[in-house]
């Protein structure tokens, strides 16, 4: 009841310099929860060489995530008990407009990662692996709850 009293005893400048903060902190707030993406793996697929598109040497649906973190450009995969780590070197749109192409870098090299649109198939290409991912409902995580 205090709170919806004040709004009668302040002045229309001061309800606006409240409202700016207000608006405010939730774009900081936003941009915050916005950071980071996890995306949780369904189901994975894994094609070895030789390669053949659609087939699985390994498969599965262990407990896996994959953190992409476009700000930081930083991307974890956690394949059940696999961890990779790599950085974002570029992105864009891939060959398949339906898919955002991503070129991540680690000590091992270079690979490709593609996320179609809808955000619930991801594919990271690496030379001698494909691997495919179906992924589920994927979240936004928050700064103040790591």
């Amino acid at each position: 009841m205090l709170f919806f009293g004040l709004g009668f005893v302040m002045s229309a400048t001061e309800k606006n310099q409240t409202m700016r903060k207000l608006i405010f902190m939730l774009l900081l707030t936003g941009s915050i929860y916005s950071q980071e993406e996890v995306f949780n793996v369904q189901r994975y697929c894994i094609d070895e060489k030789p390669l053949r598109k659609g087939e699985c040497d390994i498969s599965g649906n262990e407990y896996s995530f994959v953190f992409l973190d476009i700000a930081k450009k930083e991307v974890v995969l956690f394949l059940t008990d696999t961890r990779m780590e790599y950085k974002i070197v570029s992105s864009g749109v891939a060959s398949d407009p339906k898919f955002t192409s991503y070129l991540l870098e680690n000590d091992k090299g270079q690979i490709e990662m593609k996320i179609n649109k809808p955000k619930n198939r991801m594919e990271f290409l690496l030379r001698d692996t494909h691997i495919y991912l179906t992924i589920g409902k994927s979240t936004k995580m928050e700064s103040a709850k790591l």
